[in-house]
């Protein structure tokens, strides 16, 4: 059963860092008394520079996938960050997604001992009101360079990209009246709310539905985020 009246209460927490690295983030968040974690296998899109501007410095990555109650938001991040030091430059990126719905054996183990805020009132998290979106644009295989061409053209600094494989395929192929490459590349942007639209048309044009590129898009809110370095200013 899906329960919506726990949409405040959780948040997916949203971990990337260098390869290898997942695991001891996976590890921490379990100490922490989290218990649905899932690593994912990523790459990062950016170029020498655009990884200085992001303060990253590797292009493999670990994602790391976390269901967390939203009270504990806040502490969670802060015991990551003492233990990686995501505020410094090179260290990796935190950010959570607020959910709409979960499945209601998830608060009943995650929520079960957790106690209420001093003063009765649930906090939210920090620096809730990230002013940033995360765009996703599931693509076939073969068509990153398209996607992030696209996208840094809008001013998009860099992305990770995490392959995937399409199924049940046969009832949408259907509907839209043609073939449906299985072998998808999944690409992850996160960017200011005010490039949001402008970097999703310029993906579309280039990479959407009715493209080779065969590319759905579609954007998540972003919360409590650490660990994105500011751009700095390009070379004339």
């Amino acid at each position: 059963m899906m329960q919506h009246k726990h949409r405040a209460l959780l948040k997916m927490l949203v971990t990337i860092v260098d390869r290898g690295k997942g695991a001891a983030a996976v590890s921490l968040y379990r100490e922490q008394g989290l218990h649905f974690d899932y690593l994912c296998m990523g790459l990062g899109t950016a170029n020498s520079k655009i990884l200085d501007y992001f303060g990253l410095s590797e292009t493999e990555k670990d994602v790391v996938i976390t269901l967390a109650p939203a009270p504990r938001i806040k502490s969670v991040i802060e015991t990551a960050d003492a233990r990686f030091h995501f505020s410094s430059p090179g260290r990796g990126i935190l950010f959570t997604v607020p959910l709409s719905g979960v499945s209601g054996q998830v608060p009943q183990v995650l929520c079960k001992e957790q106690e209420p805020p001093e003063g009765g009132k649930e906090e939210s998290g920090m620096n809730t009101a990230s002013g940033y979106a995360l765009v996703l644009a599931v693509v076939n295989r073969g068509s990153l360079d398209t996607v992030m061409d696209a996208a840094r053209s809008e001013g998009a600094r860099g992305g990770t990209v995490l392959h995937a494989r399409r199924v049940g395929m046969d009832d949408t192929e259907n509907l839209l009246g043609f073939t449906l490459q299985p072998e998808k590349e999944v690409v992850a942007i996160l960017t200011p709310e005010a490039q949001k639209h402008a970097i999703m048309v310029a993906i579309n044009r280039a990479a959407g539905l009715t493209t080779e590129a065969g590319g759905i898009l579609f954007s998540l809110p972003v919360e409590d985020l650490t660990g994105l370095q500011p751009p700095v200013a390009q070379e004339e």
